[in-house]
């Protein structure tokens, strides 16, 4: 009966192709770009051509003086710390419900992360910020899960309280609004990824934006030295001498990935404008069902990075979370994910054992921290189930299909729970 009631659904799902989630989409324009760029330059010193049009049109975008690309996300989080000067006895407090590179970097500094947990949304508020600010709190680096921004106005507004840097990871929310004003605008400094699947892609890169000089001058230092140094640093920095060999690192962001980034990022807001309506019309289809829980949010324009449902076993009539993505998974839907490498971070070994991987910086082990107080943040992932949300007008089939096959095995959760269950 199992099989046959599955395959029953199973054929009745028709999809286009065998590509159910293509990201990013390479078009005329973007090749053009590229092999445009090819024949300008594959290598940029300086502040100058594709990468200065790039963080012209970033920093524009979002109303902030100065940007700085690099290689990656992960350093331009790296930039974010050294621009505030973190060193060792600082303490940094971070979610622990992000992807490990929001607060990793902080490694190479000698501080100490210091973690929160999460509200229901995945993110990390200001209660939890507050219990865990000590004399020794030098900055707190907040992450928009999944596109979704944070409560930011009392977020900033307790940071200025207690004079403390504001960071925002914004790598999963390009173009996010809290409030009317975009994430990445409201602390000290802002980062965004422009990895692979981003919103805003190159293959591989990352951008910080901050209105601190100091910051940009030593996150400028910290990883671009010679040329771009000395165009960008005044004389009369203190730290201007340093120019030529900056701190010693090379974070230059590659051309070519730039090229590709630049031509997704122009169509940004048609991205968030259609990304919005395939959003929309999940959350409507899948709010009957007692057992899921959508994504809801006030005052927030979401960039829709991913779609995350929350699974209550509670009301699922028995049917495990595990039960349910397997039996979407066998009637075709493979974009449905359990995430795993995002996730709660604060017993990794990186951080509850960082005198073994970094003797020179730290020299005793912390301890396993009590999962009891991060329950919320436990259970967000164990409960998440993840979906791409598409981009693109012509990708509404895909959409309806994944929503009607979703909608099926909801409707057997339901009504014939035992055709899903193992035993």
């Amino acid at each position: 009966m199992i099989s046959t009631v599955l395959n029953d659904i199973k054929c009745n799902i028709h999809f286009d192709s065998n590509e159910h989630y293509v990201w990013p989409r390479i078009t005329k324009n973007v090749e053009k770009n590229v092999i445009n760029q090819l024949h300008k330059s594959i290598s940029i010193y300086n502040r100058s051509g594709i990468l200065k049009e790039f963080e012209d049109s970033f920093s524009e975008y979002h109303n902030v003086k100065y940007a700085l690309l690099s290689n990656s996300g992960t350093n331009a989080i790296f930039s974010m710390f050294e621009g505030i000067g973190l060193q060792p006895g600082d303490e940094i407090i971070a979610p622990t419900y992000t992807f490990f590179a929001t607060i990793s970097p902080v490694i190479y500094t000698g501080a100490t992360p210091v973690f929160c947990d999460c509200d229901a949304t995945g993110n990390i508020t200001v209660a939890e910020i507050k219990k865990k600010i000590t004399d020794r709190t030098k900055a707190v680096i907040v992450t928009h899960m999944w596109g979704m921004p944070c409560d930011m106005d009392e977020i900033s507004h307790l940071c200025k309280k207690r004079n403390l840097y504001l960071l925002e990871d914004c790598s999963h929310a390009h173009g996010a609004t809290y409030k009317g004003q975009k994430v990445g605008t409201f602390g000290d400094a802002a980062a965004w990824s422009l990895q692979g699947q981003k919103i805003i892609t190159g293959g591989e890169g990352g951008i910080m934006l901050t209105n601190n000089e100091e910051i940009y001058y030593r996150a400028t230092l910290q990883g671009h030295y010679n040329k771009r140094c000395k165009q960008e640093i005044p004389e009369n920095y203190e730290l201007s001498k340093f120019s030529l060999t900056g701190m010693g690192l090379k974070f230059r962001a590659h051309p070519i990935a730039i090229s590709i980034a630049l031509e997704q990022f122009s169509h940004l807001d048609e991205f968030i404008a259609q990304k919005n309506i395939y959003a929309e019309k999940m959350i409507s289809s899948f709010a009957k069902y007692p057992f899921l829980k959508v994504p809801s949010y006030e005052n927030k324009s979401p960039s829709w990075y991913a779609f995350i449902l929350q699974y209550d076993d509670r009301f699922s009539n028995g049917v495990s979370i595990d039960e349910f993505c397997e039996a979407l998974h066998f009637i075709g839907l493979k974009e449905v994910d359990r995430p795993g490498s995002t996730a709660p971070v604060h017993n990794f070994p990186l951080f509850t054992e960082k005198s073994k991987i970094m003797p020179r910086l730290y020299n005793s082990t912390d301890h396993n921290q009590n999962d009891d107080d991060y329950s919320n943040a436990i259970l967000f992932y164990k409960n998440a189930i993840k979906l791409p949300v598409w981009a693109f007008k012509d990708e509404e089939n895909i959409v309806n299909t994944y929503i009607k096959g979703i909608e099926s095995i909801c409707d057997l959760v339901v009504n014939n729970p035992t055709v899903l269950k193992r035993g």
